[in-house]
């Protein structure tokens, strides 16, 4: 059961990579990074409505929660924009992984400080590791677009 919780996350993330590459094109169709952030969260605002509306999951919500916790729908559309403006400028490799990496980063931060409701514990060496080994695939990556860019401009 938990192999299936951890192939059905790198699906999801595998899903991210497809979607940095829709919102590519997404943003050649508009031209501009927050038109294309509004027409993606407007898309998926609406897809979610309707399947609220249709009674997809079977639950209601029975009250609101805090207000607090409204921050990750503008924190979404942040991510959105910004990386659609990464992956247009440095690839959808360096994006992919630079975002990888940011996501560690930050549940090491995190979990580290017990933020949000988590026990707070120190990270392992080995965490530490696959930061440091994410940083050095995110340079590879960029050090790779350079040269393909220089290769594309010299023929």
């Amino acid at each position: 059961m938990n192999w299936l919780v951890v192939l059905g996350t790198l699906g999801a993330g595998l899903g991210l990579s497809g979607s940095a590459a829709f919102n590519l094109r997404l943003l050649q169709a508009v031209r501009v990074p927050l038109a294309a952030s509004l027409v993606n969260f407007s898309g998926g605002a609406a897809l979610l409505l309707l399947l609220w509306a249709c009674g997809i999951d079977g639950h209601r919500p029975d009250h609101w929660p805090a207000a607090w916790m409204f921050i990750g729908g503008p924190l979404g559309a942040i991510y959105v924009t910004v990386n659609i403006i990464g992956a247009a400028r440095f690839g959808i490799g360096v994006s992919t992984v630079a975002v990888t990496l940011g996501q560690v980063l930050g549940a090491l931060l995190i979990s580290s400080l017990g933020w949000f409701g988590q026990h707070a514990q120190r990270p392992s060496w080995q965490a530490w590791l696959s930061a440091l080994l994410l940083l050095g695939a995110v340079g590879l990556l960029a050090q790779d677009r350079q040269n393909s860019l220089r290769r594309s401009v010299d023929k």
